[in-house]
C-alpha cells in the first residue's frame, strides 16, 4: 500500500481514535493545516529518530487535540507513550508535535502519520515512511599475526572492520588471553587507552603498547560491536611474543668473550705458520 492510500485508509480511522482524547469543545468550524517533516526516514537499528509536525489554525480559542498513528503491513495503531523507547511531546504555544523512537529496530519500520483536530474535524500529516535497516554481518580483521620484540620495546596492533552508517552506537575493546584457554583480560586505560586510535567512520583501529616488558606476552584480541543489540565480532588475535633483554653486563661479557676468540685464532695461526717454517728450514738443512 502507498502512503497516499494510507492517509487516505488513516482519515477514516482517526475520527475513532481521538474520539477518546475528547473533552469538551466550543462548536465551531476550525481549519487546520498540518505540516509533517520529514517525508522519508531510513536508519539502522539502534538508532534514534524523530518526526515533527506543526500546525496553524483559523481559531486560537478552540480547543485542539492531536495522536500519531503508524502503519506497518496493512495493520494501523495508535503510537503511545508508555515506554522509554517512544516519546511523544507536544507544544500548544508554538502549535507543534514531535515523536522520538529510541534504539529503533526492524520492526519501527512503517508509515508514521501526526493528526491534529476537534470533534468537528481533523487534519493529517502527509505521512513519514521510516525504513529501519537491519545491522550487516560484522567482519573484523586484525594484523599482524604475530610479534616478536625484546622488554622495552614499542608495538602496534590494527583492526579493520565493517563501516556502518551510524557508527555512534560501536565501541572497541582490546582482550588479552594468557595461553591456549587462559584467562581473558580487558586492557585497561592505564595501558592502552592513551595510545590507541580510533576512526569509526572508517572501519578502523590500532592500539599500541610501549615499553613492553614479559608480562605482555599473550593472544591480543580486538572485539567489536554495538551497543544498540547484542552485536560483536572478533579479529583472529595477535600472537605477541617479548623476549628478555640483553643487560649491559651481558653485552660487555659477549665483547670480551669474542676478543679472547679473536686472540686464540690469531695466536693458534702465528703458531702453525711457526710451526710450517721451522719444518721447511729443517728440511733445506738436511739437503746441505
Amino acid at each position: 500500500m502507498n502512503m497516499r492510500a494510507q492517509l487516505e485508509r488513516l482519515s477514516l480511522l482517526w475520527p475513532l481514535l481521538l474520539s477518546l482524547r475528547m473533552g469538551a469543545a466550543e462548536n465551531t468550524t476550525v481549519v487546520l493545516v498540518v505540516n509533517q517533516t520529514p517525508p522519508y526516514i531510513r536508519a539502522m537499528e539502534g538508532s534514534e529518530f524523530t518526526i515533527e509536525c506543526t500546525f496553524n489554525t483559523s481559531n486560537n480559542s478552540v480547543k485542539w487535540f492531536a495522536a500519531w498513528n503508524k502503519t506497518r503491513n496493512n495493520v494501523t495503531e495508535e503510537v503511545c507513550n508508555g515506554t522509554d523507547q517512544i516519546i511523544l511531546s507536544a507544544d500548544k504555544e508554538k502549535r507543534s508535535l514531535s515523536l522520538t523512537v529510541k534504539k529503533a529496530d526492524v520492526t519501527d519500520s512503517g508509515t508514521y502519520v501526526c493528526g491534529v483536530g476537534n470533534r468537528h474535524g481533523i487534519s493529517l500529516g502527509n505521512g513519514t515512511q521510516v525504513t529501519i535497516d537491519d545491522f550487516p554481518k560484522l567482519t573484523v580483521n586484525q594484523t599482524p599475526v604475530n610479534i616478536e620484540v625484546s622488554e622495552g620495546s614499542d608495538l602496534t596492533m590494527e583492526c579493520r572492520f565493517t563501516v556502518l552508517k551510524k557508527h555512534n552506537t560501536l565501541y572497541v575493546k582490546w582482550y588479552k588471553h594468557n595461553g591456549t584457554g587462559g584467562t581473558k583480560k580487558e586492557l585497561m586505560s592505564e595501558r592502552g587507552w592513551g595510545s590507541a586510535a580510533l576512526a569509526l567512520e572508517e572501519g578502523f583501529v590500532s592500539f599500541a603498547l610501549k615499553n613492553v616488558n614479559i608480562t605482555d606476552t599473550g593472544t591480543h584480541v580486538c572485539e567489536v560491536g554495538s551497543t544498540a543489540r547484542n552485536w560483536s565480532a572478533s579479529g583472529a588475535g595477535t600472537q605477541v611474543t617479548i623476549t628478555h633483554k640483553r643487560s649491559n653486563a651481558s653485552h660487555v661479557v659477549l665483547i670480551i668473550r669474542m676478543v679472547l676468540g679473536a686472540l686464540v685464532i690469531t695466536l693458534a695461526v702465528i703458531i702453525v705458520t711457526e710451526c710450517a717454517i721451522s719444518e721447511k728450514r729443517a728440511a733445506v738443512s738436511r739437503t746441505i
